[in-house]
Formats: C-alpha cells, structure tokens, sequence
C-alpha cells in the first residue's frame, strides 16, 4: 500500500460481506450493520475501495461493540471477528522524513497490505449505547484535517433531547392525604431442598445458554477458517500470517469440539437429574397424600380434619361467619360385615364417600371421622342450611344399591347429628358436644338426624 493511498484494496469488502450479513441475526447486530452501511453509501466507491478514514473510524466502533456488555454475544463475537479483519489495512502512522524527496507511487496491488506494527494507538471513538439505530442525520463522520495523516479523535454526535413543550399555567392540585398500603407479609426462606432445586435450574439454564452461544461461536470460526484459506495471499510475512490464523483457528476449533462434548455429557447428566427429581417429587407428592387421606375412600383422615377445623374456626373469629360440623354414622354396618363379607363392607364405605358425601358442595369438606363414621364441615352455613343438605344426602342413600358378587345389595342409611358453633368455643368442646349426642342418638335407633346446639 504506496503511502499515498486514501482507500483500501477492494477485497476488502469483499471479504466483508459474509461477516456482514451475519450481523443482521441479532438485534444489536442489526444496528451496527445499519449503521456500517451508512457509512458505506459515503465512505466507499463503486469498485469496492473503502476510505481509509472509514476502516480507521470503523476498527475503533467495533472495538466499542465488541466490549460492551450490552450487546449480545453473536453480536460482541462478529464485531472482534470483523475488527480483526480491519486491523490488517489500518494506515500505518506517518514516519518518513519531511525532506525524503517524493518518490513515484507504485502501482496498488491487488492484494491486502501487510499490517505494520502501530506506532500509536488507534483513534479513539466514542459511540451511544448500541441500544438503538442512530438516525439517518446522525451518521458517524471521521474528521480528517490531512489525508497523509491518521485521524485522532472521531466523535459520533448524540441528538439532542426536544426541548418539552411550554405548558400553560395551572393551579396546583391539592393533595390528599395519601392512605399508606398495607406492608406485605414476609415470605418464609427457601428451604434447603428449594435453595438446591434452584441451583440445579440456573446449572441448567447456564449450560442451555452456553451451548446455543459456543454455537453460533463455532459458526464464525468455520466461516473465518474457510474465507482465510480461500484467499489468496502472496509469499512473506501475510503468507505466514495467514498460516498462523489458520493453526490458531484449527485449534480453537478442536478446543470447541471438546468443550461440546463435555458440555453435552454436563447436559445429559443435568437432565438425568431433573427426570430423578420429578419422579421423587412424585413419590413424595404421593407419599404425603397417603399421609394425609384414607387408603379405603380417598378421604381427608380426622388429624386432617381437626386442623381445618381449627382453621374455619379463626376465620369465623375474624369474620363472624357461621360454622355448621356434622358427623354421620352409618347404620349396622357390622351386620352387612357379618352376613355379606367384609369386602361388602369396605364397598359400603366407598359408595357413601364417592356417591353420597360427594354431593355436597365443593367448599364443605368430607372426612373419615373413624371406621362406621364421617365428619362434615359445613363453612358459612346456618343450621337450616346444613340440615337440608344432610336431609337431601339421607334421601340419597335410601335409593342406592352397591353391586358385590352378583348381588344388588341396598345401602344402609345413616344417623346423624348436627351442631353448631359458638363464639369463643374450643374446637375440643365443639367435638365432644357432636361426639356425646351421637351416642346417646345411636341408643333410640337407626336412621336418624339429631341437632345438638350449643348451650347458652
């Protein structure tokens, strides 16, 4: 390159083209290539030459992309692969004698200059946040006092906020107290299961990320493999240069292969463990339910049921709801035991708890009070309510028949008491009142529903 020269060698470009296209992929690549092309249409001729003004500008606004941790990383990894592309047709500084007579300038070669070692840093560029397109009045322009010189400070313009517009006068607005929110509760700590589980997610999410970027990483250095071993280079110092490119881009590439491998194999293992922790969360999510329902009917057990109990009863103190509890008891089912089997028995069970209990509302909660009996919580409920819906159950139950070895066999009917809560009473007293009626109600026969309200 003749020291005279203001542009670069056309293959400049042409080994650009692909680098560029590639830059329309992300959206902070988007803008860079928009911004590049701009520069382009002013900076660049009909047969493919650039400025050398221009490359100079555009080696230190890559340089700007491809720190900022703004930018994506397909974006960041373009523009290094680009800039390292500029560096070998950067202008050399100016360094031959003011008296050194004028030589005639050789003809331009067709092949890239060599790139001499910088005697000063390159020029210093300040770009805007690549967070969005500059205007079209905004494109970057270098300020060059000397074509012979480098540029020394390139300074991309910044629009300048629109003043506000000029409001009319208007009275100050008066303020009302303002009524403060209500602090939210504080959530308890994570445990150390949930602290691990979200260890493992982020583990995940890093290798998923770091996979897609090394990626499209890979992408570029095949790509940069291939345009440096398709050029044609002369011998010397750029045939050695190509070479070393090439070896260090061989063994990124090898290096990648094996960091893919193991990448994959952290991958295969991570989503080995997720499966293991879905099915223990599982086995775990079945395992408390067993816990916490009937083997027979699926149902709540009685520990269950006092515990929601206790529960109703704090919303009754803080709302003043009423609060309906029934227990039921089915008729002599020690003789269908006796006479049918107790696999008829255990039937018997089931039918009350899928076919009889379950009609009532979705909000009352059934459970299985001990081996004959049912308790029923009836929230927000008066005593007429809750005596329709048991009356309406009873009703049910005198029309069902359960299948058992080829046998239509009737449902026995049950016995019932119902009573109500009162302000201020212990869960403890209310069961007993509910548990004492039903005995002595059990004494004068079956099939009947017995209301036991509190004393005043």
């Amino acid at each position: 390159m003749a020291g005279t020269d203001t542009s670069t060698d056309p293959s400049l470009l042409k080994s650009l083209k692909h680098h560029l296209e590639g830059l329309k992929r992300t959206e902070h690549g988007l803008i860079l290539y928009n911004q590049i092309q701009r520069g382009l249409q002013k900076y660049g001729h009909e047969d493919g030459r650039i400025e050398l003004v221009f490359v100079t500008f555009l080696h230190g606004l890559l340089g700007k992309y491809a720190t900022s941790p703004a930018c994506d990383p397909a974006a960041r990894v373009k523009a290094r692969l680009i800039q390292q592309r500029l560096t070998l047709y950067l202008p050399p500084p100016s360094t031959a004698p003011a008296t050194a007579p004028a030589a005639p300038a050789p003809p331009r070669s067709v092949s890239p200059p060599v790139a001499a070692k910088p005697a000063v840093l390159p020029a210093i560029v300040q770009v805007p946040t690549p967070a969005a397109a500059l205007p079209p009045s905004s494109v970057p322009v270098p300020v060059v006092t000397e074509p012979t010189v480098s540029p020394a400070i390139v300074q991309v313009p910044t629009p300048a906020p629109p003043a506000p517009p000029v409001a009319a006068a208007r009275p100050e607005p008066v303020m009302e107290a303002a009524i403060p929110a209500p602090a939210p509760e504080p959530s308890p700590p994570p445990t150390r299961q949930e602290k691990i589980e979200a260890l493992e997610d982020t583990l995940v999410d890093k290798v998923t990320e770091s996979i897609t970027v090394d990626k499209q990483f890979g992408e570029l250095l095949e790509s940069e493999r291939a345009a440096l071993q398709d050029t044609q280079s002369p011998l010397g110092e750029l045939g050695d240069l190509k070479q070393i490119l090439v070896k260090g881009l061989n063994e990124l590439i090898e290096e990648r292969q094996a960091l893919i491998e193991k990448l994959s194999t952290a991958s295969e293992y991570l989503k080995a463990v997720e499966t293991d922790r879905e099915r223990l969360r599982s086995e775990l999510g079945q395992a408390r339910k067993h816990s916490m329902a009937d083997e027979l009917t699926g149902l709540p057990k009685r520990d269950v049921f006092i515990k929601q109990l206790e529960s109703e009863i704090g919303r009754v103190k803080r709302y003043g709801f009423a609060l309906a509890f029934a227990v039921i008891d089915i008729d002599n089912l020690e003789s269908v035991n006796k006479r049918y089997g107790r696999a008829t028995g255990d039937a018997v069970l089931r039918c009350y708890a899928n076919e009889i209990l379950s009609k009532f509302r979705t909000y009352d909660l059934v459970a299985r009070y001990g081996g004959d009996e049912f308790a029923v919580l009836f929230p927000n409920t008066q005593k007429d309510g809750a005596m329709h819906a048991l009356e309406k159950a009873r009703k049910t139950a005198t029309s069902t028949f359960i299948h058992q070895d080829g046998k239509n066999i009737p449902l026995p009917s049950f016995s019932s008491v119902l009573t109500q809560y009162s302000p201020g009473e212990p869960p403890a007293a209310l069961l007993q009142r509910a548990d004492e009626t039903l005995t002595h109600a059990k004494l004068g026969g079956y099939n009947r529903m017995v209301v036991a309200l509190p004393t005043a």
